[in-house]
């Protein structure tokens, strides 16, 4: 039996948790607790397995795999990068709702999330995560640790490169082009390429 360490013990620690419950069998996996630099950060949250390490202490055994699960994107890359230096090996979870294509593709370490929806074509990156109703049109690329929060759409031969992060209610059109680290925010919709670290806001969206 394999045992799952979720990184990360925050909000989306606790929701990957709760997910991380439906989505894998209990006769292959056991989830075994939390990583968090904070040890008190569960305190009188009720959760029913606990932080067994920090984050930067804890050494990866051959029966573990990894969900990271930090919602910086920033953050999530740094943690990733080195867990995997310590030879941390990554799952891959999809909730059980989400609508997936045959034909995409998901890389190592990618978190789904309820409701998602990834037409055929689609390439996600490695630690790409996508938030609830979330989704990704046809032949759209996500690169590696991008997040998508609720209802981000990215729509058809659309590309994102690594470390992007699309805020709730934004849309990227068809065949446009999201620069590396670009922010795009609240309710913004992405009509022009935006560049290496640009930041998108409004409707049509302007880069500030």
């Amino acid at each position: 039996m394999l045992n799952i360490i979720i990184v990360g013990a925050g909000g989306c620690g606790r929701e990957v948790y709760e997910m991380a419950c439906a989505a894998f069998s209990s006769a292959e996996y056991q989830i075994k607790g939390f990583l968090s630099d904070d040890v008190h950060i569960l305190d009188d949250m009720n959760v029913a397995v606990p932080i067994i390490d920090t984050i930067r202490d804890y050494q990866p055994a051959e029966n573990d795999r990894f969900l990271l699960a930090i919602g910086d994107v920033q953050g999530r890359k740094k943690v990733a990068l080195d867990l995997q230096e310590r030879g941390a090996k990554f799952l891959t979870l999809v909730h059980p709702t989400a609508v997936i294509s045959a034909s995409a593709e998901l890389g190592e370490g990618v978190i789904v999330y309820p409701f998602v929806f990834i037409s055929c074509q689609v390439k996600l990156a490695d630690f790409v995560m996508m938030n609830a109703y979330s989704g990704c049109g046809h032949d759209a690329v996500v690169g590696a640790f991008s997040v998508l929060c609720p209802y981000a759409t990215v729509l058809g031969w659309a590309r994102l490169d690594e470390d992007v992060f699309l805020s709730t209610h934004t849309m990227v059109a068809p065949k446009k082009h999201v620069g590396k680290g670009a922010v795009v925010s609240a309710n913004s919709s992405v009509l022009r390429n935006v560049p290496v670290d640009g930041f998108v806001c409004g409707v049509p969206g302007k880069n500030l």
